[in-house]
């Protein structure tokens, strides 16, 4: 008897988006968590460029690579936070806008959501809206982790091939 599997096996190139201090520390909760293989992203100095390091690289001597170099190494986006009043709206529009001329997925990860109730937090939700593929609002940081290990293929653990077997006769 042989096993067909569902689904091939990838790893996507994911890149994480914290909006704002709330965003940053979600990061931080997840990679204590054991988030791994995947990239965080930070507005720098300079409105084209982004610091850039591994999840589970300490954030002090960050790369510093173009908005659209990025997007263009990048299967998908996750833009993550929990407070809306504290959202860079120009970063997340400018991320978006070259995320999308590259084909990138665009998804966002609201955790325990806050800041509904001010103008800066509206005006930011607006803008989520509009430039995200899809946006998911969860309860707990544990789940968004589990969201991303799910967009990314899978932990590191995983073996390829043994994902959703399903006997099959013949062959």
């Amino acid at each position: 008897m042989t096993h067909l599997t569902s689904r091939a096996y990838y790893k996507a190139r994911i890149l994480l988006v914290p909006l704002g201090p709330s965003g940053a520390a979600l990061v931080s909760s997840m990679s204590d968590a054991g988030l791994r293989e995947v990239l965080v992203a930070a507005p720098a100095s300079h409105p084209d460029g982004v610091l850039l390091h591994g999840i589970d690289e300490p954030d002090t001597q960050p790369s510093t690579e173009t908005v659209s170099d990025l997007a263009a190494s990048t299967d998908m986006m996750v833009f993550l936070g929990s407070r809306l009043e504290e959202i860079p709206d120009d970063f997340v529009e400018a991320m978006a806008t070259a995320g999308r001329n590259q084909g990138t997925l665009l998804a966002g990860v609201l955790v325990g959501l806050g800041g509904w109730d001010s103008e800066p937090g509206s005006t930011s939700m607006r803008v989520l809206r509009r430039e995200l593929d899809m946006l998911v609002t969860v309860r707990k940081a544990d789940l968004a982790r589990d969201f991303t290990e799910v967009l990314k293929g899978g932990t590191r653990e995983a073996i390829p091939g043994k994902l959703f077997q399903h006997p099959t006769t013949g062959a």
